[in-house]
């Protein structure tokens, strides 16, 4: 490998080089500057060995600034103390601490586009200066893209490094070997690389500190190992008497230059409330950090009729006072009791305390809303600003059009049992015909005693026609959970069984099919956990996004992946 280090060094150093002061051209006249800045000469030079000086000034062609450059200069191996830079004129004067450089070490600092020239601010991409403290300069690479374990998309946020230290606790205690910064497309690449085996992780370093040591913080972990290399290419050329052949190199490929990882943010952030507001005098809304999936339980002393309620997995849950002196009082205080999802043995105790807030006023009205809609696969719903005590059927009327009459139909009322807020009316609504509700003053009552006022609607049956369906195929008996998605919304959740999932009554659209291999079957997608060498659960996608059209009964099948 030493034979090549420094041509190959050259070669590398050499096509940085040419990327950064490649020349940017005006589409139209004029002599605006459009070029950026060119490195002259360098003291040490660049790719120097046996380094151990306290300054680096590299001299440019013309007059330079530098931005931001704190957060975009990268420097591998990481230093502790961060070598520092600063302009000049043209020049740019970078002071280090040589005691704290590993010895027969190569040492890359990667400006990215920090550096610029100071008139029309055109950035010189990716300038490097490289050095080694021993006699050779590393030469080897890692490249490749990091993805968001859920969504498959490129980050833009993360950290990559390389570790020689296999033990599971050097990414949490250690700094890494060599790291680098993905760019905006999630790609990365490491030059400069010594021949050895490391482990590589990839990392959302919320501290700054290069190291894996925050609940909050995201990574992305292979468990096998990898060892840099080159494959280089030569043509054969062969003297006139055939007797002598020469080769010479013409392409060196370094490896591995595709690796993939997926980085995920581990379930193990303790469950705690995001906001917690009083909304109205007598209305809450308590906000957890994440889904809440285990049990929890809201209390109010001094109102043990409080309503509380929240959807299924809620990641809200509102609460409704029902004692006139507390809605009153301007301070107040709740207690929460809740299992940390990420926890289920502990249970959280939360004590929620509120004062008094300008133009706090308690809700008074109870508003109806009578839909002009009605889907064909469900029930006609009245909804209401407050939770519902009571009814009274016969305050309301429901007609169907007949000819250019209306006539009486039969009908009941009930209570959604998934949201207190709506009532389902239950008849025979049939598509293309006409329909007209009448809610008489006091239809309904709310947990108040606020009744509703009077109103009325015409309502047109949507028709089965205007929606589509959707069968989803599988040639495995994997526990498969599907979601349809539009502008990254989940408009429709299924489990598979027996290999296919049918969706019915899906609007006309575009949409993502996004699919999850729930491995332990309970309905969600769950992370990975590094302690444990546990990547999260696979996700992937249908290649592009489907339409779903009119009318039409649509199928399509996932090939094993």
């Amino acid at each position: 490998m030493k034979r090549f280090g420094f041509s190959i060094f050259v070669v590398v150093l050499a096509s940085l080089l040419v990327l950064a002061c490649a020349k940017q051209i005006a589409l139209t006249g004029g002599k605006k500057d459009v070029t950026p800045p060119e490195m002259q000469v360098a003291s040490p030079a660049n790719g120097s060995t046996n380094f151990s000086s306290k300054r680096i000034v590299v001299k440019f062609n013309e007059y330079i600034t530098l931005n931001d450059v704190s957060s975009k200069l990268i420097v591998s191996p990481p230093m502790e103390e961060k070598p520092v830079a600063v302009v000049s004129g043209k020049k740019l004067k970078i002071t280090l601490n040589p005691s704290q450089l590993k010895p027969n070490t190569t040492y890359c600092l990667n400006f990215n586009d920090a550096v610029a020239d100071i008139n029309e601010n055109n950035a010189l991409n990716s300038f490097v200066y490289a050095f080694s403290t021993g006699d050779d300069i590393d030469s080897l690479s890692f490249a490749g893209t990091v993805f968001d374990a859920f969504t498959r998309k490129p980050v833009d946020d993360a950290w990559v490094m390389l570790y020689s230290d296999f033990s599971d606790t050097a990414v949490s205690t250690t700094m890494p070997d060599y790291i680098t910064k993905v760019n905006k497309q999630g790609n990365f690449r490491i030059n400069f690389v010594a021949e050895n085996d490391y482990k590589i992780f990839a990392l959302r370093d919320n501290n700054s500190n290069f190291m894996f040591d925050l609940p909050e913080e995201s990574i992305a972990f292979i468990d096998s190992t990898f060892r840099p290399s080159v494959e280089i290419s030569y043509d054969t050329l062969k003297s006139k008497k055939d007797t002598l052949t020469d080769s010479i190199v013409t392409k060196s490929h370094f490896l591995p230059d595709d690796i993939k990882m997926l980085i995920f943010k581990e379930d193990k952030t303790p469950q705690f409330f995001k906001s917690s507001k009083r909304l109205k005098r007598n209305r809450f809304e308590f906000v957890f950090n994440f889904t809440q999936y285990e049990k929890y339980k809201f209390t109010v002393p001094g109102d043990d009729s409080a309503f509380v309620w929240a959807k299924e997995n809620p990641d809200t849950v509102f609460l409704w006072l029902k004692d006139t002196a507390l809605i009153a009082s301007d301070t107040l205080k709740i207690l929460a009791e809740y299992v940390d999802p990420a926890f289920p043995d502990s249970v959280h105790n939360d004590t929620l305390k509120f004062r008094k807030q300008d133009k706090l006023f308690a809700d008074t009205v109870l508003t109806m809303k009578l839909s002009k809609e009605k889907r064909p696969d469900a029930d006609y719903c009245i909804s209401f600003s407050l939770p519902i005590e009571s009814f009274d059927t016969s305050l309301l009327k429901l007609y169907g059009a007949v000819d250019t009459l209306f006539e009486e139909m039969d009908f009941k009322v009930e209570k959604d049992s998934s949201c207190p807020l709506n009532l389902r009316v239950v008849a025979e609504i049939a598509e293309g015909r006409k329909y007209k509700i009448v809610a008489d003053s006091a239809f309904a009552t709310c947990i108040y005693g606020y009744a509703s006022m009077p109103d009325s609607v015409e309502v047109v049956p949507m028709r089965e026609t205007d929606f589509g369906a959707l069968k989803v195929l599988f040639q495995d008996d994997k526990p498969y959970l599907v979601e349809l998605l539009q502008s990254d919304k989940v408009k429709a959740r299924s489990a598979v069984a027996d290999r296919q999932v049918s969706f019915v009554y899906l609007s006309p659209g575009k949409y993502d099919i996004r699919i999850i291999n729930d491995e332990n079957a309970n309905g969600r997608w769950d992370t990975g956990d590094y302690t444990q060498h546990r990547q999260a659960e696979d996700v992937f996608y249908y290649p592009q996004p489907y339409e779903i059209r009119s009318s039409w009964e649509h199928e399509v099948t996932i090939e094993n992946n």
